[in-house]
């Protein structure tokens, strides 16, 4: 009897075992964003000790021949002096407007493919960087990576107010958008649009029209005019929105 319930108890613990070593771990978010972590700050560390390594010491006898401590400012120095020794320094190449933003588009392309991690760590590396200090090239990826990020906001806003992708995407919409300053909250852009755009009904029957029907709105309003026309006169007056927008189309 004993040995049949010790060879019952080793069955078990066999399935056990087996069924432990067939069931994969799970890991939270939370799980995999902290290891990652420790990932990149393993691999960020071993960068900068082979850094040190190689290049440490080369950057030590630098600093202390030029008096300078950046990358950046000992190769001005450098540029400098040998400049003044007649030597021919090799040239960056020079890429045409069209090239020029063909290539930056390509670099910020990649940049928004890869996340929105990747999109804010390169923007503030630009932005610590300073316009001064960018290239051309860099200065075109970080004008993008703006828009892109700033475009993606203002999409979030009107994804939570329940608006359809496929309205706050349509070319009618963001065309319609471009004629507001940016700096004009895009809920109260699309409360407008929503508006202009409703198109009206009339009950079967209300054929007939009566005369005099004057709503007060002008044929035209200047850019100042509209800046100080309240939301609530556009809301009582459909007519006024409609008049407005026809406006803005003469704007310069």
């Amino acid at each position: 009897m004993e040995n049949n319930e010790n060879l019952v108890a080793e069955q078990v613990t066999e399935k056990v075992e087996q069924t432990t070593e067939q069931t994969p771990k799970t890991y939270t978010q939370e799980e995999v964003d902290a290891l990652m972590g420790k990932r990149t700050s393993r691999l960020e560390a071993k960068i900068r000790r082979e850094y040190d390594q190689e290049y440490g010491g080369l950057m030590d006898v630098l600093r202390a021949g030029t008096g300078k401590q950046t990358v950046g400012e000992i190769t001005e120095s450098f540029k400098e002096h040998y400049t003044q020794q007649g030597v021919q320094l090799p040239q960056k190449p020079m890429f045409s407007d069209r090239d020029l933003a063909t290539l930056a588009e390509k670099d910020a392309a990649e940049f928004i493919n890869a996340g929105d991690d990747d999109v804010a760590d390169e923007v503030a590396r630009l932005e610590k960087l300073g316009a001064d200090n960018m290239t051309d090239r860099e200065k075109k990826v970080y004008q993008r990576l703006t828009q892109h990020r700033q475009n993606a906001q203002r999409e979030a806003e009107l994804a939570k107010l329940g608006v359809p992708e496929e309205v706050y995407k349509s070319a009618e919409f963001l065309n319609f958008a471009k004629k507001f300053d940016s700096s004009t909250p895009i809920t109260d852009v699309y409360d407008i649009y929503r508006k202009t755009h409703t198109k009206e009904t009339k009950p079967m029957g209300s054929m007939k029209t009566t005369g005099g029907n004057d709503t007060g709105v002008k044929e035209y309003y200047s850019r100042e005019e509209a800046a100080k026309i309240k939301k609530e006169e556009y809301l009582r007056n459909p007519a006024l929105l409609k008049a407005v927008e026809n406006s803005m189309l003469k704007w310069k």
